[in-house]
């Protein structure tokens, strides 16, 4: 059934990209405060790039990455600036007790 599900949203996204002839992925990869870095990245992308340029119709990720990548999956394609803020915003709040 998961495996379904996921089959069903991979041929929405590969759908969607095919109306654009682009199909565009964020892979993140793993590894501590690598997930915080990430985030950094995406947010200097956005702020000083072409917003336009970085909409992702997949996004994957391992470890951290797979952190950053779950909390992107509530943000729509072409929300990325809100999804960059709200994963800058979570990473800096985090603390050790």
């Amino acid at each position: 059934m998961y495996a379904k599900g996921i089959a069903i949203a991979l041929l929405g996204s590969f759908a969607a990209a095919q109306e654009t002839k682009k199909c565009r992925a964020l892979a993140m990869s793993g590894g501590a405060n690598h997930g915080a870095w990430e985030v950094g990245v995406l947010w200097g992308l956005l702020h000083y790039g072409n917003p336009e340029d970085y909409t992702w119709d997949v996004v994957t990720g391992v470890s951290a990455g797979a952190i950053n990548t779950a909390a992107t999956s509530v943000f729509a394609t072409g929300d990325e600036m809100n999804m960059v803020e709200f994963l800058s915003e979570a990473w800096q709040s985090l603390t050790s007790q």
